[in-house]
């Protein structure tokens, strides 16, 4: 439904469960970059367009994304140092300004090669398919032209046309039927 009803059902059936003085966790929203989620979602900015970014507010998201790695996993022990280093890099110092913009901006480049890329497919299969539907239906003139050139021989182009002539009259396939 909505986030209303959800804080609703969360006071009215879950209230006793909660502990006092819990973490919201709203508060750690700028950690996942999801705390313009309904932005992102109407609105994505055009190639070239400014995000508002809040440097201050980025800071204290990053403090406290890293606070909390600190508490989740302290550095005493070998084990739980590597996985404070491995998350605060991936969570807590992507948390900047410029990081971000430019995670944006290769969201937005990395569509590109690929419209390229189906573009140049669609052309390709495109001028097979012409060349193989005028290589069929101008066949005869084809053969003649060969011949006449002498990239041919006579015998070879009439045991073509023999062969072709057989391979329609086996499928059924009447030259005048066609027309």
């Amino acid at each position: 439904k909505s986030e209303h009803y959800l804080d609703l059902h969360l006071e009215h059936k879950h209230m006793n469960e909660t502990p006092r003085g819990g973490v919201c966790l709203a508060d750690y929203c700028d950690m996942f970059d999801a705390c313009a989620a309904e932005n992102k979602v109407k609105k994505r900015p055009k190639h070239g367009e400014a995000v508002d970014c809040d440097t201050e507010a980025m800071e204290a998201s990053r403090h406290r994304c890293e606070e909390a790695m600190r508490k989740c996993f302290p550095l005493d022990s070998e084990a739980s140092r590597k996985l404070h280093v491995q998350y605060t890099k991936q969570y807590c110092r992507v948390l900047d300004c410029k990081v971000r913009a430019e995670q944006r901006q290769e969201e937005t480049s990395d569509l590109m090669p690929v419209i390229v890329l189906l573009i140049l497919i669609l052309l390709i299969c495109f001028i097979v398919f012409s060349i193989v539907v005028c290589c069929v239906d101008y066949s005869d003139d084809i053969l003649r032209v060969l011949a006449d050139s002498g990239l041919a021989s006579k015998g070879f182009v009439k045991k073509v046309m023999r062969t072709r002539d057989q391979t329609r009259a086996t499928v059924g396939l009447d030259r005048t039927k066609c027309i």
